[in-house]
């Protein structure tokens, strides 16, 4: 008895080292992740003279004397040079960029979930050898990587007559590829028949048990998806920089911002400003999104 009691105490003393040693890890983890952040807005608010001489610490003086004007003057001031064939060269300011990075988020985003969660329930309740067919092809799509694909895709953007724009780039994003297709198909495995073969009793269509008795049942996991795929595309800047060059995102302004050579935005404090501008929707979506984004996803059921 005593032999058990020592070897569970040295258990016990053996998990709890493990845990504080796992703590201090994830706490500096976190640290390494906030200060670059907290660095960035104290840089913002400061002056190039002042960045000069203060590069780590806050800015001088009270908070009302910081120069919040950065944020202001970024927004006014900067601007993106394109050049088109039918309009020439003309400057892009930071309204027009929120207005293409919104189109671009948000629909490529709705497209991106909505196209692999359909094929998902297809593949997913219905029994047909194609269908395990594309669950191979996704499968393995994941695990061989697939790389200098781009210039061919390119081409064919280019020759489907869809290059530089908004729905074309949509068009792009209807493919059902990715994990979280996976996501959708386990979900969709694990909702029991009961459902379709109530409403097929009542008459019902496989589109119409589909859009109006399926789809409610896995909403917390589409919008969550959605809400993730946003933010991807939101920071996203190479997608722009190559099939949309004459609609820049926000995203794509902060990449040149921080290459320019305009005098007035050749700094760190402006670049910063930039950064933190770029920051702040996507902050603000996720504080009132988190809940969703972090909280374990519900299904409704029926009780055998």
């Amino acid at each position: 008895m005593k032999k058990k009691a020592y070897v569970k105490e040295t258990t016990f003393r053996n998990m709890g080292v493990f845990f504080w040693l796992l703590l201090v890890i994830l706490a500096l983890y976190t640290i390494s992740m906030i200060l670059p952040m907290v660095w960035g807005i104290f840089t913002s608010l400061k002056s190039q003279n002042e960045f000069r001489t203060n590069v780590l610490w806050i800015p001088h003086g009270a908070p009302w004397d910081w120069q919040w004007g950065n944020f202001v003057y970024v927004m006014n001031n900067f601007y993106v040079p394109i050049s088109s064939q039918t309009q020439g060269l003309r400057s892009v300011g930071m309204g027009e960029m929120l207005l293409y990075t919104i189109l671009y988020a948000a629909g490529g985003a709705f497209i991106n979930t909505l196209v692999p969660c359909v094929v998902a329930y297809i593949t997913a309740k219905f029994k047909y050898k194609f269908s395990s067919v594309i669950y191979t092809v996704v499968v393995v799509t994941m695990v061989l990587p697939v790389v200098g694909n781009t210039a061919s895709e390119l081409q064919l953007v280019k020759a489907l007559g869809i290059f530089d724009t908004i729905p074309g780039n949509w068009i792009q994003k209807f493919n059902f590829l990715g994990m979280y297709y996976l996501v959708f198909y386990a979900t969709f495995r694990g909702i029991p028949n009961d459902f379709a073969e109530a409403a097929y009793v009542d008459g019902a269509g496989e589109t119409h048990v589909m859009v109006r008795i399926i789809f409610p049942l896995v909403a917390n996991i589409f919008v969550t998806v959605m809400l993730i795929k946003f933010i991807g595309f939101w920071n996203d800047y190479q997608t722009p920089l190559l099939f949309l060059p004459t609609h820049p995102t926000i995203a794509y302004g902060v990449y040149y911002l921080s290459n320019s050579v305009q005098q007035e935005f050749n700094n760190v404090p402006m670049r910063m400003t930039g950064c933190i501008l770029m920051v702040i929707p996507i902050l603000a979506l996720f504080l009132i999104f988190k809940e969703k984004l972090m909280s374990n996803i519900s299904m409704g059921g029926v009780k055998e």
